[in-house]
């Protein structure tokens, strides 16, 4: 696979993720597939339900994808403004152009590390301002 189709499928992953679509995410993912979201606390709360800060492959396809169609109104609507690659990693800058379920724009910053192992991504690293999304997303 090449750096531009691993960038195209760094893409597509997190665009299928923005949309809750688990079926399209679980076709780009290995099975030792690790999600974590960059925090220092090691779980979050969602929907009165505490979630761990790391999800395996199986948790995150039940859990983590469909978690923004839970917590918007339709969606994160991520656009990605720079993707950057290094050896099997693919690091994505973007933002996110959502509504939150009480009407509140929710318009964050990301930066996405992704790692490669083959054709399919093994790590997903999820940096935002966490205050933020806490704030407008779950508080």
């Amino acid at each position: 696979m090449t750096i531009e189709q691993r960038k195209q499928n760094a893409v597509k992953m997190l665009h299928a993720s923005a949309r809750g679509d688990a079926d399209a995410v679980r076709e780009l993912i290995n099975d030792d597939f690790q999600f974590r979201f960059m925090q220092q606390a090691d779980s979050w709360s969602a929907d009165g339900e505490e979630m761990s800060a790391a999800l395996d492959k199986e948790n995150y396809l039940a859990y983590g994808v469909p978690v923004a169609k839970q917590i918007t109104r339709d969606g994160m609507h991520f656009t990605e403004e720079l993707i950057l690659a290094d050896g099997d990693y693919i690091v994505v800058f973007g933002h996110s152009n959502a509504v939150s379920l009480k009407g509140q724009p929710y318009n964050n910053n990301y930066c996405w590390r992704m790692r490669f192992s083959g054709d399919r991504i093994s790590e997903l690293y999820e940096y935002c301002d966490t205050h933020l999304a806490h704030e407008v997303l779950f508080g």
